[in-house]
């Protein structure tokens, strides 16, 4: 069990990257008389097989977050979470009637997490027609839970009721820490981690409907996934369940819009017979 740490900025992680150029072949004589020559457009890097590491591991806040938690356990830590916040609310107060409403805002606070809570069975979710669509499955316990605090907004992905992921959505912008666009959230990210993370572009035939860009360490991938230009969002997920992922999904969810083979067949209409060839004895040429 890793402990992890989650601070105002994205941190991370990170396994060797290796990147060449792919050059076509050229005999010497070609160079030698100017031709041939492979121009400076007509480079082309290989695609990186892993993603980037760096020297520091990645953490997150607050501390007592660990991989393999449950759902109950996760709402403990945000219940300390969330009486840190109104400390400085119930300094302000006195013992009375205010203070028992600061009590039960609270006490809702702390219920409304816990509501959050989304089993992902056979039934679909509203969180289907949402972006983190491909972040989960159905009928293979799983779950998620979300919690929103200081203009963030976090998602809490299970399986087996065991913590393995984590989604942070922060806005874009003028005023924000991580600036007006994709890019540049990714620029700071990359100085923070002190190497260029991978970049991969948009492929929903694998699973990935946006471009991302990733880094990892021997325990955390992290993704940074461009979702709008308004949002930016950064996953960590543990690559030991990651890599498992085909094991533990074993149940696919049928696409709600594909209609039934046996429904189609039965609304099938046999085509029609082609009419029998002509015989040019009884239509002899003109």
């Amino acid at each position: 069990m890793n402990t992890m740490r989650w601070g105002r900025s994205a941190l991370a992680s990170f396994v060797a990257l290796s990147l060449g150029l792919a050059l076509p072949l050229v005999s010497t004589d070609a160079f030698a008389q100017g031709k041939g020559k492979p121009k400076e457009k007509d480079k082309k890097e290989a695609p990186a097989a892993e993603a980037p590491s760096t020297a520091k591991p990645v953490s997150l806040k607050p501390a007592e977050l660990a991989w393999g938690i449950g759902w109950k356990k996760l709402a403990e830590i945000y219940d300390k979470v969330i009486d840190e916040d109104y400390k400085a609310k119930y300094k302000k107060v006195q013992p009375g009637p205010e203070m028992d409403r600061l009590d039960a805002e609270v006490a809702e606070k702390k219920a409304e997490f816990r509501r959050t809570r989304t089993e992902f069975n056979q039934t679909t979710t509203g969180y289907d027609s949402t972006p983190l669509l491909t972040e989960y499955s159905y009928g293979n316990k799983e779950a998620l839970m979300v919690f929103s605090r200081g203009g963030k907004t976090r998602y809490f992905f299970f399986i087996g009721d065991k913590l393995w992921k984590i989604i942070d959505v922060e806005k874009l912008g003028e005023k924000s820490r991580w600036g007006k666009t994709f890019d540049e959230a990714v620029a700071k990210v990359n100085k923070a981690y002190g190497v260029d993370g991978r970049v991969r572009d948009a492929d929903a035939a694998n699973g990935r409907p946006f471009k991302e860009v990733d880094w990892k360490d021997a325990v955390v991938q992290v993704r940074a996934v461009d979702w709008a230009d308004d949002q930016f969002v950064i996953a960590f997920q543990e690559s030991a369940t990651v890599a498992n992922l085909p094991n533990l999904r074993k149940n696919k969810k049928q696409d709600a819009t594909r209609v039934d083979d046996k429904v189609k067949d039965a609304g099938r209409k046999e085509p029609e017979a082609p009419p029998p060839p002509k015989d040019p004895k009884k239509n002899p040429k003109k």
